[in-house]
């Protein structure tokens, strides 16, 4: 509880509170302006099934009947959208976007988990969330169709590879295309409070560490002498000084 009366004393004091908010204000203000604006741009897509489905007919006079590709989501195509995401997030492909280690721009490729609106989705559909963090507007955007346009050649190329018949090769459609950048500040905030923060309590801490070793100083010259120790005869002028190790007791003198 003295803790805190003592911190709150020092709060009120005129050359002690008033200078530490002020300056803690100015390091908030300094750190905002400095500390880069992040830009955030987003895009989902969802794979479905051509509308002839995932099988080919052996007998082309007997074609396989056609179907709605958005019901005939299914397992496959979650599997296949977890392949995906695996090749998306490897080291080479987010240096290809532009998105490597040391780059101020971020990307985030999954199946919309990180999506409040793709949440309950994502656990029935085959979804492609894509969210790019960068430190400008147009890099964001620009680094979000590119890994589209990713997307769709990695996916073709596997099923290329797996050599699938072209009539059911799975498509990539857009949900929602990748929306213009989002400034978000919170970052910029979160920083300035910190500042404003460390900046007041550190000088609070100061403050108080010579206020604590004023009181040390003023307890220890307000201890006794713990030994009792009476005044020294060579102050009193009893002994001469230089001559005072030499002092020996005589008889007096006869007349």
């Amino acid at each position: 509880m003295d803790f805190w009366k003592r911190i709150l004393g020092l709060v009120r004091r005129k050359f002690v509170g008033p200078p530490l908010i002020t300056l803690g204000i100015l390091a908030a203000v300094i750190t905002y302006l400095v500390v880069p604006t992040r830009y955030v741009s987003s895009s989902s897509m969802v794979l479905t099934t051509p509308a002839t489905g995932g099988t080919l007919s052996a007998d082309p006079d007997e074609p396989v009947g056609l179907t709605n590709p958005l019901l005939q989501f299914n397992d496959g195509l979650r599997t296949t959208a977890g392949i995906l995401i695996l090749a998306m997030n490897t080291p080479q492909m987010l240096e290809r976007l532009g998105a490597g280690d040391g780059s101020p721009t971020e990307i985030m490729i999954n199946d919309g988990r990180t999506n409040p609106e793709l949440l309950g989705m994502s656990l029935n559909g085959p979804f492609l969330y894509i969210e790019v963090d960068s430190d400008s507007p147009d890099t964001a955007r620009a680094v979000a169709v590119r890994a589209e346009q990713f997307i769709r050649e990695e996916l073709d190329a596997r099923q290329r590879a797996l050599k699938a018949p072209a009539s059911t090769h799975i498509a990539v459609t857009a949900v929602v295309p990748p929306a213009v950048p989002e400034a978000r500040r919170a970052t910029k905030l979160g920083t300035a409070v910190g500042a404003l923060l460390a900046v007041v309590a550190g000088g609070l801490g100061l403050a108080y560490f010579r206020e604590r070793m004023r009181d040390v100083r003023r307890e220890r010259r307000s201890v006794p002498d713990p030994w009792g120790a009476g005044p020294d005869p060579q102050e009193n002028g009893a002994v001469p000084r230089e001559n005072a190790d030499e002092v020996t007791p005589t008889a007096p003198s006869a007349r």
